[in-house]
């Protein structure tokens, strides 16, 4: 995916790690985020240095305990029209939530990065976005953003779910 060459870069000198599922789960495509933190918690349980929440569609609620984490870096995962084709994800900065996104999230997670970032000192904060084919109420997830969420799931659990996570851990012990 492309994804994951950016991930990397992104995730250079991680040392916590934040894992934030963003979505709704009620529309359809929308609940990517959800359901790729769904499928990283069960994957990353017990790692000290990751942490995975599944914050729905109300992420600023979780404040809190995002900061009392104390992650080096932030991932959110979001269901976000970039125009590009259903399922395709690319990372995004922060500033580029402004306009054209279908989350309908969109602006409190733009206020949530810099709350966050006022509240942990040097984290860094990116959005993986997953381009959704439909966000309508009562609609399933559709193949295309299905195949991505797992693919994701697997980009993550495959560059961080074990060599970083593991040296880290091992360091801690």
């Amino acid at each position: 995916m492309l994804f994951e060459e950016s991930l990397s870069e992104f995730l250079e000198g991680c040392n916590r790690l934040l894992i934030v599922g963003v979505g709704n789960r009620m529309r359809g495509d929308d609940a990517a985020g959800c359901s790729v933190a769904r499928i990283l918690r069960g994957r990353l349980r017990g790692k000290g240095n990751v942490l995975v929440m599944d914050c729905g569609g109300v992420p600023e609620n979780f404040t809190l305990e995002m900061k009392r984490f104390r992650p080096s870096h932030i991932l959110f995962i979001d269901a976000v029209d970039m125009g590009l084709k259903p399922g395709e994800a690319r990372l995004v900065e922060g500033d580029e939530l402004t306009g054209g996104s279908l989350s309908t999230h969109k602006q409190s997670l733009k206020l949530l990065f810099s709350v966050l970032k006022e509240g942990i000192p040097g984290v860094k904060i990116k959005l993986l976005g997953i381009q959704p084919k439909t966000i309508d109420f009562g609609t399933r997830i559709s193949s295309q953003v299905r195949v991505s969420v797992r693919a994701v799931a697997d980009g993550i659990s495959k560059l961080y779910g074990g060599s970083m996570l593991e040296k880290d851990d091992r360091m801690e012990r």
